[in-house]
């Protein structure tokens, strides 16, 4: 089976990035500082949405958001 592309938005005047993982109803949420993950059903996530997300700031805080990814390796893995 083909697994889908997330898919990836950016609302320009809400600063928010949202990267979906699975076209799937969400049923719960965490939120770690800035970012919020939204579960499924089955317990796997199904998006992340980065609030106040700027462009313009990102190379600042890319390690930051390298670190968030390795922590958060077992959430994102692709299949």
């Amino acid at each position: 089976m083909k697994s889908k592309k997330p898919k990836i938005s950016y609302d320009k005047e809400s600063k928010v990035l949202q990267i979906e993982l699975k076209a799937e109803k969400s049923v719960d949420s965490d939120i770690h500082g800035n970012v919020v993950i939204d579960y499924g059903k089955g317990g796997g996530a199904v998006k992340v949405s980065f609030y106040q997300f700027s462009f313009d700031a990102f190379s600042k805080n890319l390690k930051a958001l390298e670190e968030f990814a390795h922590q958060s390796k077992a959430l994102f893995s692709v299949k």
